[in-house]
């Protein structure tokens, strides 16, 4: 007697389902595929794998560095660092002016503006100010002196940046202005740049209309300078 159509059906029906759950428990008793992991990719000659990291200069100084009424990428820094990588030097100039720092200043602050960011070269172009505010010379010595021993001990190379004052005998006040830098220079055996503003002073378009802050010209033009002075004390980093 055959079966009824619809019995039928249930029976082909229970059939498919044992045959999906045998198969089931066929896969499930298999080990899991081994997954096969390409190995890395060698780094290349040239890539970020294998390109030393650029070493930090912080530039520690007043409006001059800061880049008074400019742009950020028209101050100081950004421009020397602009002018280093197209010489073939790798840095990353970091910007630590701050507009009014007098050499006090720069000493007080040392701590969050040199030590915190794992410099691997100070630059001091710090002192104008106390020249503008009448100081007598020898504070804004001892406090740069004191700059540098800081970053002795902290293991930091240092180069002195000087500033235009220009020595004469009329005026012993500014001839001893104009000897703290190479005397520091000696004392310490630090790298020393005489004047970094030589190249604009006396110079209107190259001067705001205060006659002391560089226009953006102005920074260019200092700026080849410092980087032909900094270049080589770069290149001796570790």
């Amino acid at each position: 007697m055959r079966p009824p159509a619809a019995y039928g059906k249930i029976i082909r029906n229970m059939r498919r389902i044992i045959a999906l759950a045998f198969l089931m428990l066929t896969a499930c008793g298999q080990p899991p595929a081994t997954q096969t992991v390409a190995n890395p990719p060698a780094a290349s000659e040239g890539s970020d794998m294998t390109t030393a990291k650029a070493p930090t200069i912080v530039m520690l100084g007043d409006s001059l560095t800061a880049g008074y009424e400019l742009r950020e990428n028209e101050a100081l820094p950004a421009v020397v660092e602009r002018l280093l990588v197209k010489r073939g030097v790798k840095a990353h100039v970091v910007n630590a002016g701050v507009s009014g720092d007098t050499t006090a200043d720069g000493l007080n602050r040392y701590d969050w503006s040199v030590k915190g960011t794992g410099a691997d070269l100070l630059v001091i172009a710090l002192g104008a100010n106390d020249f503008m505010l009448g100081l007598p010379p020898e504070r804004p010595k001892k406090n740069l002196a004191a700059i540098l021993d800081r970053a002795k001990a902290d293991n930091i190379p240092a180069v002195l940046i000087g500033v235009a004052v220009a020595g004469n005998d009329r005026d012993p006040r500014d001839a001893a202005y104009a000897a703290i830098y190479p005397d520091l220079a000696k004392q310490y055996g630090v790298p020393y740049q005489p004047n970094f503003m030589a190249p604009i002073a006396g110079k209107s378009g190259l001067l705001m209309d205060d006659g002391l802050h560089p226009t953006a010209r102005g920074v260019e033009a200092m700026a080849e300078g410092v980087a032909e002075f900094l270049a080589p004390v770069i290149a001796t980093l570790d």
